[in-house]
């Protein structure tokens, strides 16, 4: 019985460890004036060059659905939108690659006791697929200087519906913007 609970505990922390977000990289340059920014703009600037996997990404949809939501995402922690005279500006990007998608696999076993024999092995053909970051840049509006860079792993990818595209980008947009601006 206590074998059961331990095994019942261990598949639901970590069931609950793979349902926790996406990952989020950031970086910050510390001599930045965070606390002065109250108004931002969006800017076009240069981006790495686009690779086929990339072009998967790079569309007028994801573009304004990732725009909305970063809006959105500043405008509640106070930041006004301002294209006369921002204090800082926003350079959003995707990079997309390929992955391996995972392969499944079955398996057959018993046992008795403690022991036990299992015999598995993968089933189909492993396949790649496409999946995109989003890259966020915010560049001080007087010196032009990066000053905050985000990125979320996997946050683009091919979803069955555009509610569900949504659902992805707002979660990897707020994981992105929750370190925005840094703690000092």
């Amino acid at each position: 019985m206590r074998t059961l609970w331990i095994c019942l505990l261990t598949g639901t922390m970590t069931l609950a460890l793979a349902c926790g977000g996406p990952s989020v990289q950031y970086d910050f340059d510390v001599s930045a004036p965070f606390p002065s920014y109250k108004s931002y703009a969006w800017i076009e600037g240069p981006r790495p060059v686009p690779s086929p996997a990339t072009a998967r990404f790079e569309n007028s949809i994801e573009r304004s659905r990732v725009q909305r939501t970063v809006e959105a995402e500043l405008g509640a922690k106070g930041y006004q939108l301002n294209g006369a005279s921002p204090d800082f500006l926003v350079l959003y990007y995707p990079v997309g690659g390929r992955v391996r998608a995972p392969q499944a696999h079955m398996g057959v076993g018993f046992g008795m006791g403690p022991m036990g024999v299992v015999v598995a092995g993968p089933m189909g053909q492993p396949h790649e697929a496409f999946e995109g970051s989003i890259v966020l840049e915010i560049q001080d509006a007087r010196t032009r200087n990066l000053v905050w860079r985000a990125t979320a792993p996997g946050a683009l990818q091919a979803s069955d519906s555009p509610s569900e595209a949504d659902a992805d980008v707002k979660d990897a947009v707020h994981s992105m913007l929750k370190h925005f601006p840094p703690p000092r």
